[in-house]
C-alpha cells in the first residue's frame, strides 16, 4: 500500500478530515454542520481514551500468553520492525521502540536457549540503513554469538517474512517474536506457509487489566491516540489478509 495513502487512513487523519468536514457544512447548513460535529467530537474523545483504546489492542495482545520458556528452541524467528537511518544516533537510538522491545525479547529467549539460531529478518524500503544489519549488530552488542544470527534481507512485509522463513522451519522446534498486537497476523501468515512456531509477543500496549482504569482512563491522552493507531493499523491487516486469502487462497 502506498506510504501516503496508508498514512491517510490511520485514525487522526480520518477524524481530523470528519472534524473539517463539518466545520466546513456548519457554515452552509448550521443543523446538519453541527449533527455532523458533535459524533466526531465523541468518537475523537473515545478514540484518545486509553479505557477505550485499550480494549481494542487488548483483543489481539491477549489472544496469545506470554512464552514460558520449558523445552528446546532450534530457531527464534524475530520480525523486523523500524529504525532510523541517522547515523550520529547510538544503536539503541536508531532501532525504533517497536524493533528494542522484540530484539531484546528474542534476545533474552536466546540466552535461555543458547543453543538456538536467531533469525532476524526485515527490509524497510525508502530507507538505507540495513535494518536486519542493525538487528544482529544490537544482538551481538547483547551478547549473542555472531556465528548463531541468521538474517533474511529482502522480506518487506510479514507475508514476505512468513514465506522466506519456513522453508527453514521445516521440522524444528521455532519460537515466533513480534510485537503482542501484531501476533495475530503474523501467526496466521506463518501457519498459512506450513511454518510450525510457538509466539512469544512482545512490544505489549495493554499493560494492566482494562477494568483497572480510572476516572483518569476517560480523558485524551496522546498514548490512547497511539494504542488506536496501532490497533488500528493492525485489524486492517488483518482484514487485507482475510480478503487476500479468500480471494486466492492457494496464491495470497
Amino acid at each position: 500500500m502506498d506510504p501516503l495513502l496508508k498514512s491517510l487512513l490511520m485514525p487522526l487523519p480520518l477524524l481530523l478530515l470528519w472534524l473539517l468536514l463539518a466545520a466546513v457544512l456548519c457554515t452552509f447548513k448550521r443543523k446538519a454542520g453541527l449533527w455532523l460535529l458533535f459524533p466526531a467530537i465523541v468518537a475523537l474523545w473515545l478514540g484518545s481514551s486509553s479505557a477505550v483504546t485499550e480494549r481494542l489492542a487488548a483483543r489481539l495482545e491477549l489472544r496469545y500468553p506470554t512464552y514460558q520458556s520449558s523445552a528446546g528452541v532450534d530457531n527464534i524467528i524475530v520480525l523486523g520492525c523500524y529504525h532510523s537511518d541517522y547515523t550520529y544516533l547510538p544503536l539503541s537510538s536508531r532501532l525504533a521502540e517497536c524493533s528494542l522491545a522484540r530484539l531484546t525479547e528474542a534476545i533474552m529467549l536466546w540466552h535461555q536457549h543458547p543453543e538456538a539460531r536467531l533469525i532476524v529478518s526485515g527490509h524497510l524500503t525508502g530507507l538505507s540503513g540495513n535494518h536486519t544489519q542493525l538487528a544482529a549488530d544490537f544482538a551481538i552488542a547483547l551478547g549473542v554469538h555472531e556465528h548463531k544470527i541468521l538474517r533474511l534481507t529482502e522480506p518487506t512485509n510479514t507475508q514476505q517474512e512468513a514465506a522466506s522463513a519456513a522453508p527453514l522451519l521445516v521440522d524444528q522446534r521455532n519460537v515466533l517474536v513480534t510485537s503482542a498486537i501484531h501476533m495475530p497476523r503474523a501467526k496466521r501468515w506463518f501457519d498459512y506457509y506450513g511454518a510450525n512456531v510457538t509466539a512469544a509477543p512482545a512490544h505489549y500496549q495493554v499493560r494492566r487489566p482494562v477494568a483497572e482504569h480510572g476516572i483518569a482512563g476517560y480523558l485524551p491522552s496522546p498514548q490512547g491516540i497511539r494504542t488506536l493507531t496501532l490497533a488500528h493499523y493492525e485489524y486492517l491487516g488483518l482484514w487485507q489478509q482475510r480478503l487476500k486469502l479468500w480471494w486466492d487462497p492457494e496464491n495470497p
